[in-house]
């Protein structure tokens, strides 16, 4: 499942991007992040502007069932949304509209659009609604006499991890009885049980 969802929010910013009208501007590289700041800056930088995805953990899961076999488990993912721009830091941030048109993006516009692309969505996939978290700065500076941005946001959601069941052997001695568990169509907790004991 994290996979997936990771490459569904990779696939919906992509999508927006390359959409005519779309965003309004093109992204240079929307993908899956691999360390990229941790080499070269000025490699990375001629990908601006750039969104990158990654998975950042989970909490401990919560056991929905008594038998254990299935667990909510809430996932937290993360865009890193950069620019860059010759005239420097500010515009960087704030980018360059000319009569309503962007002209020069600038990092909190695409952190506003990824925003709207991913915050109240599942993706469609069997998951909550992607819910907006913290925002932090990664990178805020000059590089080689232009202002460079990156910005992290975090994404929230839960999904339900089924284990598969094992097959029961009934002719094993070991064997001395068996749980059953009722379920009404929507209530996570069983509304009723029974033991049968194996003769």
């Amino acid at each position: 499942m994290i996979s997936l969802i990771e490459d569904a929010i990779i696939d919906r910013i992509k999508a927006a991007s390359d959409a005519d009208p779309g965003l309004g501007y093109k992204l240079a590289n929307v993908e899956s992040y691999g360390g990229e700041f941790d080499d070269d800056l000025a490699k990375v930088v001629r990908k601006f502007p750039a969104v990158w995805v990654t998975f950042a953990g989970c909490r401990a899961s919560t056991k929905m069932s008594t038998a254990g076999g299935k667990w909510k488990t809430q996932a937290t993912f993360v865009t890193l949304c950069g620019a860059r721009n010759v005239r420097g830091e500010r515009a960087t941030r704030q980018g360059l509209t000319v009569a309503g048109q962007i002209k020069e993006v600038g990092v909190y516009q695409i952190l506003k659009d990824v925003g709207l692309l991913l915050a109240g969505s599942d993706l469609g996939l069997a998951i909550t609604p992607l819910k907006p978290g913290a925002i932090r700065t990664l990178f805020n500076t000059k590089h080689n006499s232009q202002g460079v941005a990156v910005f992290a946001r975090e994404w929230h959601c839960d999904f339900i991890e089924t284990q598969p069941r094992v097959p029961i052997d009934l002719d094993d001695p070991d064997w001395m009885s068996l749980g059953i568990e009722y379920y009404l169509p929507g209530v996570v907790e069983a509304v009723a049980g029974d033991v049968v004991a194996l003769e």
